[in-house]
């Protein structure tokens, strides 16, 4: 049974590590993959959740905006790319949801509407969104107790 926490309840820095998932809403983000990291992490070293947190929100706007303007010019290559390049750094620190997004990206079929990557592109935005809320969160406990 996994553990479920909410975003207030991070601010326990016991419940960051063992932290098994969060609830926004009515969906699930789970940071335990993200949180797993915690545990390489040295008393002289940089908080290496911190930094993956700041890699992911950099990279991730530029992804999408990749994906947004490859879907205007109609350039598959381009925007398969970036769908599998984002798929790829959200599995690696356990973000399901925006990976099957984009796994969803990358087996579109051009023939079908523009519709269905329009949704898709939308709804990986709305989940982003809600991720870098959470993970913006999860940044500022997680400096706040390294203090």
């Amino acid at each position: 049974m996994q553990a479920q926490i909410t975003i207030n309840e991070l601010a326990d820095p016991a419940a960051m590590i063992v932290c098994r998932s969060t609830q926004i809403g009515v969906e699930e983000i789970d940071l335990s993959t993200l949180t797993s990291f915690a545990e390489l992490r040295t008393l002289a070293e940089p908080d290496l959740v911190v930094e993956l947190i700041d890699l992911y929100l950099t990279d991730v706007p530029a992804q999408i905006h990749a994906i947004k303007a490859a879907s205007a010019r109609s350039d598959v290559t381009v925007l398969k790319q970036a769908a599998h390049t984002l798929k790829g750094s959200s599995t690696s620190i356990g973000f399901r949801q925006i990976a099957e997004i984009c796994e969803q990206l990358e087996r579109l079929d051009w023939r079908d509407s523009h519709n269905r990557l329009d949704a898709l592109t939308e709804l990986l935005q709305y989940r982003f969104a809600r991720l870098r809320d959470a993970l913006l969160t999860l940044r500022q406990v997680r400096l706040d107790h390294g203090k």
